[in-house]
């Protein structure tokens, strides 16, 4: 009863942080983030290559409902669908028969300084990543995972 009630009073809800702080709390979600200090850690053993992109980054937060009961998947769906953040741009939007999946981006000045992905498919997840991070990086990693598609 504690648990429907959460998320039926914050339906109103619609924004990234309220979403994260909403859910992590419900029952068997994942909920991992990885700081600043972590991030300068990880900054420390990431290749040449690498290193440039994981040092803009700031914290990454994931959101995994993939173990929920099927109520706080909907809840989440519904909420995911939901969200009308200022300063949030869609960047893509894809759909197939079992999922949905939104990649939604805060960028300024050719910076992303917030990347987000959202499914709410079968296994509802949300990523997050805060940072500075140059929108070169992004365009190569992009085109580096999509060159057999």
């Amino acid at each position: 009863m504690l648990v429907a009630g959460n998320i039926l009073v914050s339906y109103a809800q619609r924004d990234i942080q309220d979403i994260i702080l909403q859910f992590s709390m419900q029952p068997r979600v994942e909920h991992i983030h990885v700081g600043s200090l972590a991030m300068k850690l990880a900054q420390a053993f990431a290749s040449e290559e690498d290193a440039p992109f994981i040092k803009g980054i700031r914290s990454v937060t994931v959101l995994s409902l993939e173990n929920c009961d099927e109520n706080v998947k909907n809840a989440f769906r519904k909420q995911a669908g939901n969200i009308h953040e200022n300063g949030l741009e869609l960047l893509v939007e894809v759909t197939d028969e079992s999922d949905e999946v939104r990649i939604l981006a805060e960028i300024r000045k050719d910076m992303i300084k917030r990347f987000i992905v959202i499914s709410v498919g079968e296994d509802p997840y949300l990523i997050q990543i805060n940072g500075h991070i140059d929108m070169s990086y992004m365009e190569e990693l992009v085109s580096q995972n999509t060159k057999d598609i």
